[in-house]
């Protein structure tokens, strides 16, 4: 980022609107393209809060870390050996891409293993974004579902996210992640005492330096249980579960300046440790920067989401 560009303290962000509705009516969002027109696709509201307090971890010496802070930037040198090096090399319909995609799955479940001393990760689910420089709206994007089965729909270039979220609730963590997704002998690591349980996103850039929407955490240790409700997503043939926030002056938020496809962000979903707690999970979004630099490369970035073992 050019020096004369101001560097923001504080963030307007997207929260969920604290409206008294969500006490009889849970929060929805139906992306199932069957739907009769008189039924709304949503009834989520947000709300654009300034004045967020921010701190950019370049300019502080104790920087959050993924233990205590529930997530944490790490540094690993960019696997151009993959073959990945844009958001269009990971388009499943060409049979070629292929590769890419599973080499560098490989690679970054080397990386939680080696750097967070897993004994075992399972790579769950992935997509790819590409900013479209657009402002937060009053309500969430909604992508159709027509004729895109589950990984065309992973490969599809979504805009970047403004809406504070996170990435999985507590009960759907474990009633369809952990039961679902893993075989029998790594459900049996859930269940062990023995072993820690971690659903993780594995988040970073694929542009040199991230110029426009960069990715704001929220500290988990700035939150409060009823600060999240939980989103019902209507799918196709499924309901999905993330959370969105409601607006707390305790919040402190961080990011990271000029990040670089050499800076990894790892963000906590769900941990064994606190299985019924939504507070473990790590609050982030994209954040609208006051000032670009001239001719602001859009980003683009990957996200993995990995469930990780660690004996105790």
């Amino acid at each position: 980022m050019a020096a004369s560009v101001l560097l923001p303290t504080t963030a307007r962000l997207s929260h969920l609107c604290d409206d008294p509705i969500y006490k009889t009516e849970r929060p929805y969002e139906i992306w199932a393209d069957d739907v009769a027109d008189n039924v709304p696709r949503t009834n989520v509201r947000l709300e654009y809060i300034p004045d967020c307090p921010l701190t950019d971890i370049r300019t502080v010496e104790n920087k959050p870390v993924l233990e205590t802070s529930g997530f944490e930037w790490m540094k690993q040198d960019f696997p151009f050996q993959t073959g990945l090096r844009t958001v269009d090399d990971v388009e499943i319909q060409m049979e070629e891409q292929g590769p890419v995609l599973d080499n560098y799955l490989s690679t970054m479940s080397e990386f939680l293993k080696q750097r967070l001393g897993c004994q075992k990760v399972v790579c769950w689910d992935w997509r790819v974004r590409r900013s479209k420089r657009t402002l937060p709206r009053p309500v969430p994007n909604i992508y159709s579902l027509k004729d895109v089965d589950a990984t065309d729909l992973r490969a599809t270039k979504i805009n970047a996210s403004h809406v504070i979220h996170a990435d999985g609730s507590p009960g759907w963590v474990q009633s369809s992640v952990l039961k679902k997704v893993i075989e029998a002998d790594e459900a049996a690591l859930v269940e062990s005492k023995n072993y820690r349980t971690r659903v993780l996103t594995v988040w970073r850039p694929l542009v040199d330096i991230v110029q426009t929407d960069p990715l704001v955490c929220c500290d988990t240790r700035t939150l409060s249980e009823q600060d999240y409700d939980v989103i019902q997503k209507v799918m196709n043939d499924s309901v999905e579960e993330s959370m969105y926030l409601k607006w707390s002056p305790n919040h402190q938020w961080y990011w990271m300046s000029d990040q670089t496809r050499d800076d990894v962000l790892v963000m906590t979903v769900w941990d064994s440790k606190r299985p019924f707690e939504r507070s473990a999970a790590v609050p982030h979004c994209s954040m609208v920067l006051p000032e670009h630099v001239p001719d602001a490369k859009p980003r683009e970035s990957i996200e993995l989401r990995f469930i990780v073992w660690n004996e105790e």
